[in-house]
């Protein structure tokens, strides 16, 4: 409004919860005013007998397709063949198969494996890989995907192609213990009182979402987060989990927590 004193930096809602507290104290030392509400709990692996079922699965179905997504998903895969025996059964499966991955972290994650993928999407992203597999896999074929753990069904595809989609999560992505911060963080986005909001997973804006909608905000956040307040990602994969949400990404940045800041920062200087 004319005749306010123009703010010194931005007001930003967080929404990581592993790396919460040390991007806002990076906002905080560039002059923003920060709200941290965690609208995640974090990855968690699964049980190991989840993962040695789904590994038994492969190996008698024997897959002539394999889509690595995540190289954190890949390692927690591999250890859980090693702690339950099936290593050589897991290999066996990515040797049988044509093995892709969707970056250079998954393609990583299949090389302690022994096993190279034969291409690795260019931009690391998931609709990259369906596209290459659904132009390849043919109907009735199985296709199996190590998936990441924030949810959705980005493979959808190759099952409308014909294909038999099985799906591996070594992780899920959990709600926060304490929900209330989180709606906190929304009530301030519909209220105005905030001008930019970070995302660092698919899955924390898939969860502001869903805390949203519990509170009956759902609509507001959308509308919110698609004009005054802006959106601020990290890489690819984050930036398609706030548009699956249904939120207007404004800034993107690479995968590094400083990178955000410096991009929101930046982002600021021309609009705040």
């Amino acid at each position: 409004m004319k005749g306010e004193p123009a703010r010194l930096g931005p007001r930003v809602g967080v929404t990581a919860a592993r790396k919460g507290a040390e991007l806002a104290t990076s906002f905080e030392r560039r002059g923003a005013k920060v709200l941290h509400g965690p609208t995640l709990g974090g990855d968690r692996p699964v049980d190991d007998e989840v993962i040695a079922t789904a590994i038994d699965r492969l190996a008698e179905l024997r897959p002539k397709w394999f889509a690595a997504s995540t190289g954190m998903g890949m390692r927690l895969l591999g250890e859980a063949a090693d702690r339950t025996g099936r290593r050589d059964a897991l290999v066996q499966v990515l040797e049988h198969a044509t093995v892709v991955a969707r970056g250079q972290k998954a393609a990583g994650g299949l090389r302690r494996l022994g096993v190279t993928p034969v291409w690795t999407a260019p931009d690391e992203r998931d609709f990259q890989v369906e596209a290459w597999l659904a132009e390849r896999v043919r109907p009735d074929e199985v296709a199996a995907v190590q998936v990441h753990g924030a949810g959705g069904d980005p493979y959808g595809r190759l099952t409308r192609v014909g294909a038999v989609v099985e799906t591996l999560a070594p992780y899920v992505s959990a709600p926060p213990d304490d929900p209330a911060p989180g709606t906190r963080l929304a009530e301030a986005i519909v209220a105005g009182d905030l001008d930019v909001v970070t995302f660092m997973s698919p899955g924390a804006a898939r969860g502001l979402a869903t805390l949203a909608s519990a509170a009956g905000m759902g609509d507001e956040v959308r509308e919110a987060l698609n004009g005054p307040v802006a959106v601020a990602t990290v890489g690819p994969v984050t930036r398609d989990g706030a548009h699956d949400a249904g939120y207007a990404v404004t800034i993107e940045s690479d995968h590094r927590t400083g990178a955000l800041v410096r991009a929101v920062m930046n982002w600021w200087t021309t609009h705040g």
